[in-house]
Formats: structure tokens, C-alpha cells, sequence
């Protein structure tokens, strides 16, 4: 009856879309349930749309929903438990293209955002690397939170989360991706789906019959999220903090996980104190902790919010020989105040900004850098803290440990990932990792607790984790054990990947053909492309697929490529591309294509693309520094050149190129720089004389009409330091002592001129009596005889005769010896050589500088 006159009630219009709402949440809390936190529903009940945990290859209306499922190309894993409950939620909560009323809450669009992260982590090929990433869910997941630039309306900034200038950091963090998405004529962020059919769906909808009346669209005032508890916001920053690490939005994740603090009043530092790290040590070393300063901890955290702590592997239970403390044991001159900080258990939206950071560590750094996995470790270990003794039981949870299950579940996780290089726990993260997988059926604690967290920590599902573990396995030489659990999650790339290490490329291939038979997907077809290095399966998986399946276009551009087939190559990346077009290494390899074809407009925008997905890619920068200068756009190159030497500061290659940019502009600047960085990575012979002279007469000339109307006297102090540098650096190069000469009169240092032609002799000397060229020798012996005249001439000049004194013996005598092996070297000859006549001026030389000293 409320629903009924829904019409005249607006109270009654908030009633249903908040029942709209919960039944939404429903759906996709228990689909997390089923995949991420266990422990599973076992019993069916004839009243729910799907079984509650059949895996999608038990329930007859799996392959429909998982089609539907299906986004911008990417396959759902087809292994998902009960994936109808997804696709329930995705309806309900307007992800899917539907004529149903959508619920209108102010909770709605975090939902909404949950919802499409939860169906990113569920693509087969999903990664935070940048495989399997949908544009859709990206923009449903983080964008629409956002808003776009300039927006003051969005979910974000009606709930009052973060600061002005923080959401328009990240509104402008987003908006290029959001601009090169494009395809066809669908609306930017609606996936492409297929509806599942109706008889299989049926049953599912005629739960939401009872919500399919008419109503308005005006809705009442309604509470906003600014008057949520502290927790609940902190949560919901976290949240986008995570997904901005795993859509590679790195930048933006500083000031997400700030505001976060600032709700919760928490500050945390990555420190040193001194402690020991084994149980026989005596001398006391730096120690990485984390130190924590928040509210009370969680001794005065409510008893519902506790829960039994996961199972903890000690390194005595692996290992009882190890002398490897658990924490480091911190020294006695701590104060009070320093161990509470490092020691005091933390509550939940603490631990869960301290994961967070986990997240953005291991997205941002090498996973293999062992200080980087040091710090993991570190930040992992304190979110692990728990308290002493055994504190009141929860009903039906029993011993209450830590303040969060799953929280401290992810942080075994991080504490696994940053163990496994290590000899001494790479055996305890190994068994840790698979009581991880293990716990998803444990009875308790309830679902109800363990979901608490389950959209906020980023804890893995559980395929993921058994991912994880085969992986592990495969690390540790253990092929064939990794492939056969592959093989049992039907993970069939790394199964095969497996059997290709093991030398049994056969048997993957009769693997595949037998599964191809059985149940025939693109998929399969595109692993035993891979295999076979056969073109036509790649083209048999993508009309498989009805043209759908982006990554048999990837593979089929993969291949031609390989083959120098570039406009074939081409062709299929842009198809791929169509599809899905946040895949990085794609849009880079078309653009290096296109510009073997020459067509460099369309490069350009390939190579916009891959910047506008990942701005930190140094080689896309270059290349688009290389299509503008192509097209005679020298001052865009130079543009795009500092920003790629900006992100491969130790790539020469980078250097040399913006300084042939920089020539052609007439930038001096840029050009000393280019060479001061040269010298810095010890490409001293990238560093061209000619270059070398170019800028040193530019500047001496004092030359006009330069870049950025500079003249050349303006980079004098510059020029001069970078001359300092390079011969500090290296004092082998009588160019660098012969050209800062030259700068150095020109400055007016007379001094330091002839103390720099003084080095030059010296050098070209040593250098001139090893040469075994004749036509090398004789260059240097000019050189010689020029840098000889120049200081002859600074001795004999009335302004600078008296500061020459102190030179005048060590030049006279290094004169005569040269003379004097110059004439050896003239009488072992056995033709007359050109450099003959030297002699003679050598000796003429040498007997004026003896009378002159």
C-alpha cells in the first residue's frame, strides 16, 4: 500500500529507492562474500535468484550472466562464485543498460562505485600492471565520484570528503583518460554488455517486480554523507585511494590518503630507531618501524568492533632453528612516549590507511627492490599489532584479538609479499600465503564482520590469492605443482606459460585442442595462437567472440608486427583499441608503427593516448617529441623532450636528443644542460667538439637573437660552470681545458686562461707520444703547437707578463722535454714524415721560454 501511492508520498518514494538500495547491496555483498571473505553459504533457499555459493561452471545460468558480465572487451573469470549476484547488483544500481527505476539515496553513488570495482577485479585479466582495465568501470568506479573539472556537485564534493583543491587535483588526474575514451556511438562509461536471456534471468527479476511502479522524479531532501561517523569517511577515502593506485593514478593518491588522516586526527612516520633484529645480537642497529599518533587506541574501541585475529604463522613454528626475531626488539633508550607510538594497537580506519599505503607502495615502486619491500614489511608488521591478552568474546566470534579480521588478513598478506625474498621467511610467507586461501572457509568470524572492511582494505579475492600462490610456485621452481593448479582455476595463459618453462610445448598444445573441444572460447583459441605462433587462431577467437574480444586484436597486432607487417599491425591495434583503450603498451607500439608508415598525425594521437592513460612514460614523451619534429613543430618537441628527460634522467639517448633540439632552436641554455648531464652519466664521448665550439663562440661573440630572445653573453656564468664541472669530472678532454680557456679570457680571467691551457698541453702531451696513427699524431701535434703558441704569447703580452712568472720554469721545462723526444722520434723514422718543420719550432720554443726563465 506505501508503494502504491508512492506517487502523492514522497516519504514513501525514499522508502523504495532505499529498498532499491538495500537490496542492491545486498546482492553484491553477498557476491563479495562468496569470492573475497568467506565463509561460503552452503544452503540454498528456493526464495533467492541464484545458489548462494555454486561456482559459475555448476549453475546452468552462469553463461549468460557471465557473458553479460563481460566489459569493453574483457571476460569475466569464468570461475566466479555465483556471478548472477553481480550482475543483480550492476542492474539495480544502474551499471547495466536498464529501463528500471534506479534508486536515488546519497549512498547510491559509493555503492555504485563499490559495485564497479568489484566487476573490474572480477575481469579475467585484471590487473593494477594495466592488463584487463576497463574504461567504463573506471569512470563508474572513480570518475563519477570525482566529477569532471570544475564540478562542484559530484558525490565527492556533496559529502564534503575532500578539500577544493584537492578534488580538482584529481579531477584533472582523471579527465585525460576520460577524454580518449571513445567508441562508436555509446556514451562515454556504459559498458558493452549482453543481456542475459530472459528465461535464464527471469526467476532473478521477479524479485524486483514489486519496485517497478510508476513514481516521480522529484525527490525530497535528503541526508548527506558530511554527518557520517569518522570511520565511515575515512573508509570511503581510503576506497578511492585504491582504486587510484590500481588505475595507475599515483599522483593523486597523496592527497586522498591526507584527507583521510585529517578526518581521523591520524599522523604516522616511516622511521629508524635502534633495536635488534636476532636473538643472539648484541650491538644495536637501525630498525624501520612505523611510529602512529591518533586518538586513543583501541582499548576504548566498542566490543562489536572486534574479532578473532586471523591464523598467525610464527617463524619458530616454521623454522624452531631460526635465531630471526618476529619484531624487532626495540633498545631500552626509547622513551615511553616513542614505544607507545610504535607499539599501541591500532584501530581500524588506521590500520586501513597504513594498507592503503601498502597498496600505493606496490604499485609505485619495483615489487623486487628489496628496501621497498623492507618498507611494506615495515608498515605490514604495525598493522599487525594486537593486543596481549585475550580480551571479552564477541557473540558467536570468538576470542577478540584485533580490531578487524580482514584488516589484519591484508596485512598478512602485504607481510608475505615483502617476505618471500628473504632466505630465513621465504618459507613462512609461502605457508602464510596458503592459510590465507585456507581461512576463506573458516566459520568464523561471521560474514557479517568480515565484510565490514571487505570493499575498504583491498584484500584480495580469493582466486586471486590462489593466483598468488601458484605463482609463488612458479618462482620457487615448482612448474608442473603451479601448472596444475592453474589448470584447476583455469587460468589457461599461466597454465600454459608453465609447460612452455618445463621444455613440454607439446603437451600445452594438446592441452589446449582438447579443451578447445570440449568447450570451444576465445580464450583458448588466443593461448593456442600464443603456442602455435598462428595467425588464424587469433582470427578464429575474435569471430568467435562476434568481434568482441579485444585481446585476439592485441595478439593478431602482436604477431604481425613481429613479422615487420606494420600496416596490418596497425589495423588490428586500432580494432583492439576501439574496444578497450587503456592498454598503455598498445597505443605505444601503434604509434611506433604509424610512424614507420609516416603517418604522423595519427602517431601523434597514439602517443597523446598512451600519456594520457600513464604521463610518466619518458619514451612516449620523446616520440612525440620526434612525430612534432617531423612536422617541423621544433618548439613542441622541445617541450615534450623536457618532460621525457624529466622521467629517464638516466637514459643518454634522451639527453642527445633534446640537445639536437635544443640546437636547432638556438637554445644555449638547454644545449649546456644537455651536456652537463652528458658528463654526469660518463658519456664523454656523446659530448661532440663541435657542439663544444658552437656554444663557446656564442657566447664569446656575445651572438643576438636567441632562443627566448636571449643573446649569448647571458649564459656566460652558466657556461663557465658547466666547464668547471666537466674538467672536475675529467681532466683527459684537451678540448673541455682549450674551449674554457678561450671562456676564461673572454670573462677576463687571465689567470685561469692560462692555467687551463697549461692542463691542455700537459694532456695533449701524454696523449702524443702513445699515438701509433701518424695521421692522429700529427692532428695532435698541432693542437700541441698551438696550445704552445697561445701560452708563449700570454708570457710575452706586458698585461699579463708578470702573472705569467710562476709558470715560466715548469713551461720551459716542459718544452724541452718535448723538444727533445719530438727529435728522438723524428731520427727513428724511416721516411720524412709532414710534421717534419715541428721540430725546428718545438726547439725555437724551448730556447726562448730557458732564457725567459
Amino acid at each position: 500500500e506505501r508503494f502504491g501511492s508512492a506517487a502523492e508520498n514522497d516519504e514513501a518514494l525514499l522508502v523504495r529507492h532505499s529498498a532499491l538500495l538495500a537490496l542492491a547491496v545486498a546482492f553484491l555483498q553477498h557476491f563479495v562474500r562468496a569470492n573475497w571473505t568467506g565463509p561460503p553459504e552452503q544452503e540454498d533457499d528456493a526464495s533467492l535468484p541464484f545458489h548462494p555459493s555454486a561456482l559459475a561452471e555448476d549453475d546452468a545460468t552462469s553463461p549468460p550472466i557471465l557473458a553479460a558480465l563481460e566489459s569493453d572487451g574483457e571476460p569475466a573469470y569464468e570461475l566466479l562464485a555465483c556471478p548472477g549476484y553481480l550482475w543483480l547488483s550492476a542492474l539495480l544500481l544502474g551499471l547495466l543498460p536498464s529501463d528500471s527505476l534506479q534508486p536515488d539515496v546519497a549512498s547510491l553513488p559509493f555503492w555504485r562505485a563499490r559495485c564497479a570495482f568489484v566487476w573490474q577485479l572480477s575481469i579475467a585479466d585484471a590487473s593494477e600492471r594495466g592488463c584487463g582495465q576497463c574504461p567504463s568501470l573506471f569512470k563508474a568506479s572513480i570518475a563519477d565520484l570525482i566529477g569532471e573539472a570544475g564540478d562542484t556537485t559530484s558525490p565527492l564534493s556533496t559529502a564534503g570528503l575532500l578539500d577544493p583543491r584537492a578534488r580538482v587535483e584529481l579531477q584533472q588526474a582523471t579527465a585525460p583518460l576520460l577524454r580518449s575514451y571513445k567508441r562508436g556511438t555509446m556514451p562515454v562509461g556504459t559498458p558493452q554488455v549482453i543481456q542475459p536471456e530472459e528465461e535464464a534471468a527471469g526467476d532473478a527479476l521477479a524479485l524486483l517486480e514489486c519496485f517497478d511502479d510508476e513514481a516521480p522524479s522529484a525527490l525530497p531532501a535528503r541526508p548527506t554523507l558530511r554527518e557520517a561517523p569518522e570511520a565511515v569517511r575515512a573508509a570511503l577515502l581510503v576506497e578511492l585511494a585504491n582504486r587510484l593506485c590500481w588505475y595507475s593514478r599515483l599522483k593523486v593518491w597523496q592527497q586522498t590518503s591526507d584527507a583521510a588522516c585529517k578526518v581521523v586526527d591520524f599522523n604516522y612516520e616511516l622511521t629508524g630507531v635502534l633495536g635488534i633484529k636476532r636473538e643472539h645480537q648484541t650491538t644495536e642497529y637501525a630498525q624501520l618501524v612505523v611510529k602512529a599518533k591518533g586518538k586513543e587506541n583501541v582499548k576504548g574501541v566498542e566490543v562489536d568492533e572486534m574479532a578473532k585475529a586471523p591464523g598467525t604463522l610464527s617463524l619458530k613454528t616454521v623454522d624452531d632453528m631460526t635465531d630471526v626475531l618476529e619484531t624487532p626488539k626495540l633498545s631500552q633508550s626509547l622513551s615511553e612516549t616513542e614505544r607507545h607510538e610504535i607499539e599501541r594497537p591500532l584501530k581500524a580506519a588506521e590500520q586501513l590507511i597504513l594498507l592503503s599505503r601498502c597498496h600505493y607502495i606496490w604499485a609505485s615502486s619495483n615489487p623486487n627492490d628489496e628496501m621497498v619491500l623492507e618498507e611494506v614489511n615495515a608498515l605490514a608488521q604495525r598493522v599487525l599489532k594486537k593486543q596481549d591478552q585475550v580480551l571479552e568474546e564477541e557473540a558467536g566470534e570468538g576470542p577478540l584479538f584485533t580490531v578487524n579480521w580482514l584488516t589484519f588478513s591484508c596485512g598478512l598478506w602485504f607481510r608475505c609479499r615483502a617476505e618471500h625474498h628473504r632466505n630465513k621467511t621465504r618459507e613462512r610467507a609461502a605457508f602464510q600465503l596458503q592459510s590465507l586461501v585456507d581461512q576463506f572457509t573458516d566459520e568464523k568470524p561471521s560474514a557479517g564482520h568480515r565484510l565490514r572492511m571487505a570493499h575498504s582494505c583491498g584484500y584480495p579475492a580469493r582466486f586471486h590469492l590462489q593466483h598468488e600462490v601458484a605463482s609463488r610456485m612458479m618462482k620457487m621452481g615448482m612448474v608442473s605443482t603451479a601448472h596444475e593448479q592453474f589448470k584447476k582455476l583455469r587460468m589457461w595463459p599461466e597454465a600454459v606459460e608453465c609447460l612452455i618453462i618445463a621444455e613440454r610445448n607439446v603437451e600445452a598444445e594438446d592441452m589446449l585442442k582438447g579443451l578447445i573441444e570440449k568447450h570451444p572460447s576465445p580464450r583458448l583459441w588466443c593461448c593456442l595462437g600464443d603456442v602455435m605462433r598462428d595467425p588464424a587462431h587469433y582470427e578464429t577467437a575474435w569471430q568467435l567472440s562476434n568481434k568482441r574480444f579485444a585481446r585476439a586484436q592485441r595478439s593478431l597486432g602482436r604477431y604481425y608486427y613481429d613479422k615487420k607487417q606494420i600496416a596490418k599491425s596497425v589495423e588490428a591495434f586500432k580494432l583492439a583499441l576501439d574496444i578497450n583503450p587503456m592498454y598503455e603498451g598498445i597505443w605505444f607500439t601503434l604509434g611506433v608503427g604509424l610512424m614507420q608508415l609516416e603517418r604522423m598525425d595519427e602517431a601523434m594521437v597514439a602517443f597523446s593516448r598512451v600519456l594520457s592513460i600513464n604521463d610518466e612514460d619518458g619514451q612516449a614523451w620523446a616520440n612525440l617529441a620526434a612525430v612534432h619534429l617531423h612536422q617541423s613543430r621544433v618548439r613542441e618537441a622541445r617541450t615534450c623532450m623536457v618532460e621525457a628527460t624529466k622521467r629517464c634522467r638516466q637514459n643518454w639517448r634522451m639527453w642527445e636528443s633534446f640537445q639536437g633540439i635544443c640546437i636547432k632552436l638556438r637554445d644555449i641554455n638547454g644545449v649546456i644542460q644537455s651536456l652537463r648531464r652528458l658528463v654526469e652519466l660518463d658519456q664523454m664521448g656523446r659530448v661532440q667538439r663541435q657542439v663544444l665550439g658552437m656554444v663557446t663562440q656564442a657566447v664569446i661573440t656575445d651572438m643576438p637573437e636567441l632562443y627566448e630572445g636571449r643573446s649569448g653573453r647571458s649564459c656566460m656564468r652558466q657556461l663557465l660552470d658547466f666547464y668547471k664541472f666537466a674538467t672536475d669530472h675529467t681532466a683527459s678532454r684537451p678540448d673541455f681545458w682549450s674551449f674554457y680557456a678561450h671562456l676564461q679570457e673572454a670573462a677576463g680571467d687571465d689567470v685561469g686562461a692560462l692555467e687551463s691551457r697549461l692542463r691542455q698541453c700537459r694532456v695533449l702531451q701524454a696523449r702524443l707520444w702513445d699515438e701509433k696513427d701518424p695521421e692522429i699524431f700529427t692532428e695532435n701535434l698541432q693542437d700541441f703547437l698551438e696550445c704552445l703558441n697561445l701560452i708563449d704569447s700570454t708570457m710575452d703580452d706586458p698585461a699579463t707578463k708578470e702573472m705569467a712568472k710562476a709558470h715560466a720554469t715548469s713551461f720551459s721545462y716542459m718544452l724541452s722535454e718535448a723538444a727533445k723526444k719530438l727529435k728522438e722520434k723524428l731520427a727513428a723514422t724511416v721516411q720524412e714524415p709532414s710534421w717534419k718543420a715541428a721540430v725546428g719550432k718545438l726547439e725555437a720554443l724551448a730556447q726562448k721560454a730557458q732564457k725567459r726563465s
